[in-house]
């Protein structure tokens, strides 16, 4: 019994050693040349379009990442005919068309970025936008007294309206509350919306989250090119993505924006082609 005894102190004897000889190591990451990474917005409503240019970090790298300064940017409809041309604005780091301009709804337009000798080119259509019949709200006691699940407290909004495109739709609908946007991982996760799961036609299609009285709601819906929703998902893939034993290596997600010059140099980002609407509404106390 004795023997029995020293063989189970020596085993948590030897535990205990090996759990205070760990250490941190720190992995010896290869630095890699940066990458261009380009974000921009080309919608249908008379506004000054933006894109920002800048250059990628190493994965150790602290700060903000450096903004490109010296990029020749234009813009093109389907026929190649350049629309106008953007400036470098250094107080926002952004580049942006000299006037407003207002784009038209179903016509395909092209950027096209010069860069390192190097030209970059997206394309995209501006897809008419979805019928918005009409925005309302319920409220928690409402919802429980029809018999629907609620989940949380508060006010809770739906859609009604119809598709007016061939084939599958997507959409990104952001949601302003009180001038703030709904931006973490998981209101981009339920901002990204595809015709696949609701059809050519809905009703009480819900808008995601809950409010509070005197809420002051926006509601802008874009059109999504099935590319840059494809670029959505594989971001919000990655956001979510813990790095355990059973997710994916992560990857950046595949740009819209193509390298003519270097096929193999592909940038970074993307430029998302969209028509936009906006609906604001007050939520108030029912009497």
């Amino acid at each position: 019994m004795k023997a029995h005894r020293n063989k189970i102190l020596s085993l948590f004897l030897a535990v205990l050693l090996s759990w205070s000889c760990q250490e941190v190591i720190d992995l010896e990451l290869n630095e890699a040349d940066p990458r261009i990474v380009i974000e921009g917005e080309i919608v249908n409503k008379n506004t000054i379009h933006r894109i920002r240019i800048s250059e990628s970090l190493n994965y150790y790298d602290t700060g903000r990442m450096n903004p490109v300064s010296d990029a020749e940017i234009r813009l093109l409809d389907e026929n190649n005919n350049v629309i106008s041309g953007f400036i470098y604005n250094p107080q926002d780091s952004n580049y942006q068309t000299y006037d407003s301009l207002r784009l038209e709804i179903g016509a395909e337009y092209k950027i096209q970025i010069e860069i390192n000798d190097e030209l970059l080119e997206a394309k995209g259509k501006l897809l008419e936008n979805a019928t918005l019949d009409s925005i309302y709200y319920l409220s928690d006691k409402e919802m429980q007294a029809l018999g629907q699940p609620v989940f949380g407290e508060g006010y809770f909004l739906f859609v009604d309206g119809r598709l007016n495109n061939e084939g599958v739709e997507y959409f990104k609908l952001d949601v302003i509350v009180n001038d703030t946007l709904r931006n973490s991982r998981g209101a981009l996760s339920n901002s990204i919306l595809t015709s696949e799961f609701f059809g050519k036609e809905f009703q009480a299609l819900p808008v995601p989250g809950s409010f509070e009285e005197a809420d002051t709601v926006d509601l802008e819906l874009y059109t999504l090119n099935e590319d840059v929703y494809q670029y959505y998902v594989e971001f919000i893939n990655l956001l979510f993505n813990d790095g355990g034993v059973f997710s994916p290596p992560p990857v950046n997600p595949d740009s819209n924006i193509k390298n003519i010059t270097n096929p193999e140099n592909e940038p970074l980002g993307f430029i998302q082609f969209s028509s936009v609407q906006r609906r604001s509404l007050v939520i108030k106390k029912r009497d």
